[in-house]
């Protein structure tokens, strides 16, 4: 496992950039709903980003790892980045809207705390940084509590599917560092091939209405498998060996940003009340965690 490096001028504008693609799928995911079921859109997803990856590789010639260890953690974080997360997100924007669904995953950095302080030897807490997460996971508090209380039944286990996304892609960030030595094509194409294989078992026995294959509503699924699925996975994979997964993790305080941006340009749509309040937390929490040097 490589030590990471610290995080330059152009990795904060990469976190930036990655941010904004990401807040875009949400928006991308609740407006193909209108036309498909929740596995269809994460295995349009993944599949085409799959497609499109590989289409590289051959261009380029590389090959994929051939070591059954390499393999296995491939396999592991195919289903734990890829086929479970994009999954549970689809099924969750069913009864949370887009920027809910982003704040959700602010709960992400609490869980990339706790699991990098015991899983990696570069990348400890301190009582600065935790004292920040725990801000975040306050907002995303509010936002569970909300619903609890008022008897949103639906809302809240949407709700509670992002927490379980969130959680897939703090773990497979943590396991992609330990196969540092994968060029990040190939391990970002092995992902998605991975994640392909295990969601086609659903696709045959989960009950599934007809789908129209040829029509404009494709088009949406295609720019969700290329740009803010396989180009940002490229980028992530990059990011998460270079500069880890604590620095990775502060993407989801972003997200809700931008995509509350693209909610209200594309859907007119602006947040609830205990939305603002837990996107103000989410935003405290990593101002705080920007004190510490």
């Amino acid at each position: 496992m490589k030590t990471i490096q610290k995080p330059n001028l152009f990795d904060y504008i990469t976190l930036l950039t990655l941010s904004a693609l990401w807040g875009s799928s949400f928006i991308t995911i609740e407006y193909s709903l209108k036309t498909y079921e929740p596995i269809i859109i994460a295995f349009g997803r993944i599949s085409i980003a799959a497609l499109f990856l590989y289409t590289i590789m051959y261009i380029k010639k590389l090959g994929f790892p051939k070591d059954l260890k390499t393999i296995i953690i491939l396999c592991c974080v195919g289903l734990l980045n890829n086929s479970m997360p994009f999954f549970l997100l689809s099924w969750g924007q069913q009864y949370i809207s887009s920027s809910t669904a982003s704040i959700m995953l602010a709960v992400g950095p609490l869980i990339a705390l706790i699991l990098s302080h015991f899983v990696t030897y570069d990348e400890k807490s301190t009582f600065l940084k935790l004292f920040a997460v725990i801000l975040g996971f306050l907002g995303v508090f509010i936002l569970l509590g909300d619903d609890f209380l008022n008897q949103r039944h639906d809302s809240l286990y949407g709700q509670i599917a992002v927490l379980f996304a969130a959680l897939g892609y703090i773990s497979s960030g943590l396991i992609i560092r330990k196969i540092s030595h994968v060029p990040t094509l190939v391990c970002s194409t092995s992902m998605f091939l991975f994640a392909t294989i295990s969601l086609i078992p659903f696709l045959i026995f989960l009950p599934i209405k007809n789908v129209e294959f040829f029509s404009f509503s494709l088009l949406p699924l295609i720019y969700l498998g290329i740009i803010p699925t396989a180009l940002a996975a490229l980028i992530r994979v990059q990011m998460v060996k270079k500069v880890g997964v604590q620095f990775m993790s502060q993407v989801a305080y972003l997200i809700p940003i931008f995509t509350i941006i693209w909610a209200w340009i594309f859907f007119d749509d602006l947040p609830k009340q205990t939305a603002w309040i837990a996107l103000i937390l989410v935003l405290l929490g990593l101002f705080i965690k920007k004190l510490e040097k």
